[in-house]
This record gives C-alpha cells, structure tokens and sequence, in this order.
C-alpha cells in the first residue's frame, strides 16, 4: 500500500466512531479537512456520522444503513463498507491515536504534492517558488507538532529554559507606550495580541501609532492592510511624524504653500526613519500562504495585520468560525518560528451598539467568532472611544485601551490621550488649545 495512505486506519476510526460517537471531539481535531481521508467513500462517511452526531440524531450501523442517500452510494458509500468498518472498529481507547496517524498521513501526502510542485515550480519560472517552499515548510512544522521527537532531553530542555529566561528582556518587545507596556512588559516574540474595536473607534489609529512608535524604538516591522489602501495608512503617518499637518487637509488635500513645504520636510522624515530594512507594508495580499512568504523574507520583529476577518481562507472548512481558528493558528506558528510578536485587527460583533450606556464597552463574547480568536491569543486589547457614545460625560481626547485577556500580566484599563486633527495617540491626555476655527476640526477616526 502506498505509504501516504492508510485506508485500513480509516476505516477502523470511523467504525470506532460510529460505536463511540461520545468521541467525536477527540477525532474532529484531527480531521480539519475532508482530504485528511484518502478514500471518497470514507469522506462520505465522515459527513454523514458527523452531521448526525452534531444534530444529536442516534448513531449506529442499521441508522447508517437505512439512511443512505443515491449521492453516497455513488461515492462508494454501500451498506457492506459500514458494516465492514464497525466489524474492524478500533476500541475506545484507541480513537485518538489512529485519528493522528490518518492526520500524519494526510500531512505527508500534501508534503509530497508540495515537492512536486516546487519541481515543476524549478521547471516553469512563472511560479513563484519561495511560496510554495514556505508552504511545504509549514506543512511539515505541523507534522513535527502532531508527531514530536522519540527522544526528550530534560537538560537540553532546562538549559533552553534557563537562556530564555537570562534572555527575557529582550524577548520583550516595548511599545513605547509605558501604560500599555504595563500590562505584561510588552508584546512576547512567539505570541500574539488582538486589538479589537467597532469601526470608528480608533483601531488603525491605534495600530498606525503603534507603528511608529515601533519603529521609533528600533524594531523591524511588517505591516498588512486589508482594508485600508496603504495611502491612507501614510496620511496618517504623514500627520504623526509632522504634528503640523492636519489630517482632514491631508486627507482632502487640502494644498497650499505651508502644506506643500510641510509634507516635503514629512516625506524626508518618513523617508529616512521607514527605510526598507525596517520596515515594509502591503495592501495587496489577501492570503496566509503570501504573508507568510513576505514574513520570511523580511523577518521583522513584530508584525501588524489590520484586520484578520478580511484574511481569504486557503483551506475547506465548512464554516466560518473553523476558517479563522485556521488562520490564527497559522499565525501562532509564524510567530514561533519567526520569533517575532504578532499584533492582530479584529472586528467586533455589530451588536454591540444596540447595548446602552457603559454596557457598550467591549468584552471578549464580543469578538467576532469570538472562541476561535480568544483561544489563541495571549492578550485581547479592546480599543474604544467612548467620547462617540456619550461627548457629553467623555472628553474628545479620551481613549480607553481595556486589556480583557493578559496571558501573562494584568488585565484592566488604561486611558490614553488622543489628538485628532494629528492622529496622534499618547501615554497621557494632552493639553489642546483648538481655538477660533478649528474647535470642530477633529475627524471621527478609524
């Protein structure tokens, strides 16, 4: 039998399965795709136990057996394939390691499409090769990770321990800002931090700010827009370098002699500190598999994605909610094995603005898709500007950062300052004389 399938463990597992339906978590974590079985008649049986299990519908072979659609049984699916399954059924015991090996196997098999792939991708110069070379890369970091070494060293172990925490410090991204810093040193290399918020209330100014002063403090960074093009993310760059340019005119384009000379003197600042060896921005990617690919090439300290939900899914989950644990995952180990900080936009359940006064303030169910992003993360940031709810309680130069989920830290709040006409985001609020004309001047910010 080819070495990269297994049909007999396949069909043991899902015989095990329709014995043991109570087991069905401890398959499913192993089969995120239907290609995961090599057989069409066992993906068909997959689906139809499967559905049955989460419909809450009795499991067992005469059920199976009497409900076979014209589809399955074109499939392959027959009333001898299920009884043969359930006659050479795996114990309970067992369910979880023979649905491992079939994930090994799957895992194998798209390693060696991937090598072939690359051969022909040698052949045909139109491909781009790194690509796929990083994509095989994943696929067998994820077979290690299924499938770990035979062999544990407790003093190699405790020695890499003790190196990581000689070298914590500087395992420890700083912000720049002191009061988000406080909440667990810093962003962690390997780790990543989501930053939520409904639209308007200030997430890519946040995210641009922390950009900038990333930047400021030395670190590489790679920056990846999915909504925004990234002309709009340089406005507000623009603004944040040259305090004296105002966003609504940089915006509009608003021109005259002191704005032209202004962003002259910006464009020189930007030049020199956002050189491209520090830093790099994309808006044209919408896949995983092409950040990744830019990720090692550049090999930034931390990375910023402004907005996970607008990620294209590469893989075949039936729902939503699977495709971003997917997607999160992948940057979980992007993260590890580029040993770099993750910091991650994501959009918030829209019904939260039905709910009234403090009741708005975000918290963690209001994450969209909300388990599949809490459970990866190692902190959840909640960007929120309650001076758009309620101007009459809450000053214009409030921002609320609440720190709803700090794997290793505190969690809380903070208030941070915020200047519109400038996009500008500071530890502390700062003292604005608008005056005369400009007192409205502020744009709702984004």
């Amino acid at each position: 039998m080819n070495q990269v399938v297994d049909e007999t463990t396949e069909n043991v597992v899902l015989g095990g399965l329709i014995l043991n339906p109570n087991e069905y978590n401890t398959v499913a974590q192993y089969i995120p795709e239907l290609e995961v079985f090599s057989q069409k008649k066992a993906i068909a049986l997959w689906i139809k136990v499967s559905k049955m299990i989460r419909k809450g519908d009795h499991v067992d072979t005469l059920t199976i057996c009497a409900s076979l659609t014209s589809d399955e049984v074109m499939s392959g699916l027959s009333k001898g394939y299920v009884l043969d399954c359930t006659t050479d059924a795996c114990g309970q015991a067992m369910l979880g390691i023979y649905a491992q090996k079939i994930y090994e196997k799957y895992l194998l098999r798209k390693i060696v499409d991937e090598s072939q792939n690359i051969k022909s991708g040698v052949i045909n110069h139109g491909q781009d090769v790194y690509e796929l070379i990083t994509s095989t890369h994943t696929l067998m970091g994820e077979l290690l990770r299924v499938r770990p070494g035979d062999k544990f060293d407790i003093e190699n172990l405790l020695d890499s321990t003790a190196k990581t925490m000689k070298d914590g410090a500087t395992r420890m991204i700083k912000t720049g800002y002191r009061k988000i810093d406080a909440f667990a040193g810093g962003l962690t290399r390997g780790e990543i931090s989501i930053v939520g918020g409904r639209p308007g209330h200030g997430k890519t100014t946040f995210l641009v700010n922390l950009l900038t002063s990333l930047i400021k403090g030395g670190y590489k960074v790679a920056m990846f827009n999915r909504e925004l093009p990234n002309t709009e993310v340089i406005k507000k760059m623009l603004c944040i370098e040259m305090p004296k340019l105002e966003y609504r005119d940089v915006r509009h384009g608003v021109l005259n002699d002191t704005t032209i000379k202004l962003l002259k003197e910006a464009r020189e600042i930007i030049t020199e500190k956002y050189s491209e060896d520090r830093f790099i921005m994309f808006d044209n990617i919408r896949d995983f598999p092409k950040t990744a690919s830019e990720v090692k090439k550049f090999n930034p300290d931390v990375i910023i994605d402004d907005y996970i939900q607008l990620v294209t899914p590469t893989g075949k989950e039936d729902t939503r909610r699977l495709q971003l644990e997917r997607i999160c995952n992948d940057y979980k180990w992007l993260a590890k094995e580029n040993d770099c900080a993750v910091v991650i936009a994501s959009q918030l359940n829209r019904y939260l603005e039905t709910r009234s006064g403090e009741a708005k303030r975000p918290q963690l169910s209001d994450l969209a898709e909300s388990g599949a992003i809490e459970q990866v993360a190692e902190n959840v940031f909640f960007v929120y500007y309650p001076y758009k709810m309620d101007s009459a309680t809450h000053s214009k130069n409030e921002l609320y950062l609440v720190a709803s989920k700090v794997r290793y830290g505190e969690t809380g709040e903070v208030v941070l300052g915020y200047h519109g006409d400038i996009c500008t985001i500071y530890d502390e609020l700062p003292v604005i004389n608008y005056g005369g004309n400009n007192d409205n001047r502020e744009l709702p910010f984004d």
